[in-house]
């Protein structure tokens, strides 16, 4: 491995960055496991998911810094990596969501987790001098934003529910 001080701190960044996704890889994971509702496990086994990619292209990345002493992106092809809610959440959906406690709280868990990823990512990809390490957390900051929007998408629909269960409804 090359010692050189900017390849230390771009492994460094990607040793964090690996982290952060095993957390939200675990986090849906075990939601997926867990919750009692058809709609929200396929979600959240589409998230835990798309973690595993993303775990996956850092390890990689690792990999060749550590082998190489560079980054190689020739296998990253961020269009065909499909990091959002489309074809998930339609009406039929958001129509036969189960209403529960514990799936609110992993999408709150899961938005906080989200936008921890998006700030740290932007940071990374803003200090960072290393043109592939740049293009890299960018792709992830867009990946995050895109499970960041349908957990939003998916916190309101549960959250509607949930005040219409209360009789809080129509709000």
């Amino acid at each position: 491995m090359n010692a050189d001080p900017r390849n230390l701190e771009m492994i460094k960044a990607i040793k964090d960055a690996v982290m952060v996704e095993i957390k939200g890889q675990q986090l849906y994971s075990h939601a997926a496991r867990e919750t009692t509702d058809p709609q929200a496990r396929t979600m959240f086994e589409m998230l835990a998911k798309d973690e595993d990619d993303h775990v996956r292209i850092l390890m990689n990345q690792y990999r060749s810094l550590m082998e190489e002493g560079r980054m190689n992106l020739d296998d990253v092809h961020p269009a065909e990596v499909d990091h959002g809610s489309h074809g998930i959440i339609t009406d039929e959906f958001k129509r036969s969501i189960r209403r529960g406690n514990f799936e609110m709280a992993v999408i709150g868990i899961g938005c906080d987790l989200e936008n921890k990823a998006i700030a740290y990512y932007k940071e990374q990809a803003q200090k960072s001098e290393d043109k592939d390490l740049k293009q890299l957390f960018t792709w992830l900051v867009e990946w995050e934003d895109g499970h960041l929007e349908q957990l939003l998408e998916l916190e309101k629909i549960y959250q509607d529910a949930y005040w219409a269960d209360q009789g809080f409804s129509p709000m």
